[in-house]
């Protein structure tokens, strides 16, 4: 191995330990982000409420995850009149359109359960149901984590949430179909942000606070204890879980354990460094240019030209048109796969004059001409010269090269 590529590989293992080493000891910031996904463990993640909602809700029912739009599970399960189970949504913005708005509320009148917590549930939905939800005002109630708790139906018990911000409470209810199922308290007031709305056989559980079901709070007493009550209103025995990462999250790529894992992907991407700086390196010449050698000519044509004139210098102009003939019947059985032993069957002749687009009748001309040609011997110049003449005319008829 040369000097300068041991040294090249050399630096470049010192740099990779070197990475390895600040990597392993650099303290990794908190993704404080809302991703509400269930694979993800981060605080504002949805790995714990996924793994324990079976023991929130009891282990007596079904559970199924479903990806895509609540229109596409709903229409799955009206056409199999399965109006018994319960969808549960956690997400910081659902925002149903007017036609998911519409699909859900015609499964919950039918006898459907609905969940949704979020802090934004979408005006179509909201104005069917006469509900109105808003942020709870700054500049009247200066709410912050720590002057604002919360309660559960008539329990008085004040709950309290570090690092919530949330503060979506509910300015208008409809009295005929609401029941108050818990309350935001701040500054002496109590304001609903948990409802259960009656509509026609079904309800709909609408909460205010989705954060409350992430991992940072679940892993908490008084979360845990707050999420699992919340659930526990839902009556059917099969719950749908919706993930909005169903399908987008799960990775298709054959590099997905090294692009998803940051000691690795680091790794990958110093590599594909070092060999591109490798290939830099190594592109520039190392040995003398190399003799240009011109192949030899092909003489292919001055070589026919001189048995052509033997041929005719010799007097034997019979054998030039035999050649001509068999050398026309091998570029028929090459091209066309087509047999010549009888250049006056009909069967041939057709088939023929369909492959080469060329006329049955200037076929059939042609070679019962050839035929008469082959049972020949004594021939003269002009009739040689006939004989190519025809043969090439044909040829350019069919496109033969």
């Amino acid at each position: 191995m040369k000097k300068s590529i041991l040294i090249g590989l050399s630096l470049l293992f010192v740099v990779a330990l070197g990475i390895a080493v600040i990597d392993a000891g650099a303290k990794r910031p908190i993704d404080w982000s809302k991703s509400y996904n269930f694979r993800d463990k981060i605080p504002y993640g949805l790995y714990v409420f996924r793994q324990e909602v079976s023991h929130m809700l009891g282990e007596d029912r079904t559970y199924m995850d479903f990806g895509g739009s609540a229109y596409s599970l709903i229409s799955d399960l009206d056409s199999a009149e399965d109006y018994n189970a319960a969808i549960v949504n956690v997400y910081e913005n659902i925002g149903y359109d007017k036609l998911d708005a519409k699909k859900i509320l015609d499964y919950v009148k039918r006898g459907g359960e609905l969940f949704l917590s979020s802090e934004y549930f979408g005006e179509e939905l909201l104005d069917t149901l006469g509900l109105q939800a808003e942020t709870l005002d700054h500049s009247i109630f200066l709410p912050t984590d720590r002057n604002i708790w919360y309660s559960l139906g008539l329990d008085t018990a004040k709950i309290r949430f570090d690092k919530v911000t949330g503060f979506r409470v509910f300015s208008k209810l409809n009295a005929k179909t609401c029941s108050i199922m818990g309350q935001l308290h701040s500054r002496g007031r109590a304001i609903p942000n948990f409802v259960s709305v009656s509509y026609g056989e079904g309800r709909l559980y609408l909460h205010t606070l989705p954060e409350v079901f992430t991992n940072y709070h679940l892993l908490q007493k008084n979360g845990y204890d707050y999420a699992s009550r919340c659930l526990r209103v839902i009556q059917s025995k099969k719950i749908m879980l919706s993930d909005y990462y169903f399908e987008s999250d799960q990775s298709t790529t054959p590099l997905r354990v090294i692009l998803t894992n940051p000691g690795f992907y680091q790794a990958w991407y110093l590599l594909l460094f070092g060999l591109l700086v490798l290939f830099v390196f190594k592109s520039k010449r190392e040995q003398r240019a190399l003799k240009i050698i011109k192949p030899e000519q092909n003489l292919s044509k001055e070589f026919a030209k001189t048995i052509g004139t033997l041929y005719y210098e010799n007097g034997h102009p019979g054998n030039i048109i035999h050649k001509k003939i068999d050398y026309f019947l091998y570029a028929i059985r090459s091209n066309y796969q087509i047999e010549t032993m009888n250049l006056l069957d009909e069967r041939f002749l057709r088939i023929l004059s369909l492959k080469t687009t060329v006329s049955v009748e200037d076929t059939t001309a042609l070679f019962s001409f050839l035929h008469e040609c082959k049972s020949k011997i004594d021939f003269t110049i002009e009739e040689v010269k006939t004989v190519n003449k025809r043969i090439e005319e044909f040829k350019s008829k069919a496109s033969i090269i």
